[in-house]
């Protein structure tokens, strides 16, 4: 029997010599799966860092748009401002040559008219019209009613009178016009 034994394990040794020399088919399944399993992780390591630099990219994009619109909002009124402050120059040179004598009076009248003109012409460049209020019918998106009086052969909710005027800015009411309404 030590013969067999002695046999059978060197038939055993010599048999895992064999299976390491010609793997079997087992054997060449796991390597297939380990390296498909190998394949994947870089695919899964590559996807992962793909994402997250996508992911910056785009917290990147987010701050910069935000930073953006900040500064259209606050800036928004330049344009505007720019256009005023000839206007204000206007007026301060009024004011400054105003003497007080008669004929200072006159050219200090005729300048302000000039300011004014002036001054319209900038709103409307900037497509800011006045509203026309006066005969027409009471509309509230458009006017405020301050107060309301009879007036004879006037049809009722006509506007009379106007307090201060509206103005459009485009199609947006930017001021609603204070009028006075008949009864």
């Amino acid at each position: 029997m030590n013969k067999k034994t002695t046999q059978s394990s060197s038939n055993k040794a010599t048999g895992s010599e064999s299976n390491h020399a010609k793997p079997t088919a087992h054997q060449k399944e796991i390597k297939e799966l380990k390296d498909k399993l190998m394949e994947c992780e870089q695919l899964l390591f590559d996807s992962n860092e793909k994402t997250m630099r996508l992911a910056a990219e785009f917290d990147n994009y987010r701050k910069r748009t935000q930073k953006e619109m900040g500064d259209i909002i606050e800036y928004a009124g330049e344009k505007v401002l720019r256009n005023i402050l000839p206007i204000l120059d206007d007026f301060e040179r009024a004011m400054a040559n105003h003497e007080d004598d008669e004929e200072s009076g006159e050219t200090l009248q005729k300048g302000l008219e000039m300011i004014y003109k002036k001054f319209t012409k900038t709103l409307s460049d900037m497509d800011v019209k006045p509203m026309e209020t006066v005969n027409q019918p009471f509309d509230q998106d458009l006017h405020h009613a301050v107060m309301a009086k009879e007036v004879e052969n006037v049809d009722s909710d006509i506007v009379v009178e106007e307090f201060e005027k509206g103005y459009l800015f485009k199609k947006h009411v930017l001021r609603h016009a204070k009028v006075v309404v008949s009864k």
